[in-house]
């Protein structure tokens, strides 16, 4: 769970929600690029990164049942962040490529 305080800290910053640690879901998953989503994974930005990618998701749903996911893909060897892809109710609203 590296990046759990990462984002509980980003949704602070950038989106104004305050959430604790303990409320944030997490999980990690390989996928090769044929199994993503192109919108939310532009074919433009999948292009630059592994394939197959570490993909750790972050998820919390606030009070209005908003559901909040970062998707964080991760070089697998030096856990350093390629890409991440923030997602509000399903939809990507941002996106940051590091590579």
């Amino acid at each position: 769970m590296l990046y759990v305080d990462w984002f509980v800290k980003r949704m602070k910053m950038t989106f104004n929600t305050i959430i604790l640690e303990e409320e944030v879901g997490y999980e990690s998953y390989d996928f090769y690029h044929d199994e993503l989503d192109d919108l939310l994974f532009p074919v433009k930005h999948l292009e630059k990164l592994p394939n197959p990618l570490l993909l750790e998701t972050l998820i919390y749903v606030d009070e209005s049942r908003n559901e909040w996911l970062a998707g964080v893909v991760l070089d697998e060897e030096t856990k350093e962040m390629l890409y991440e892809v923030w997602i509000k109710n399903g939809e990507a609203i941002a996106y940051e490529i590091y590579i």
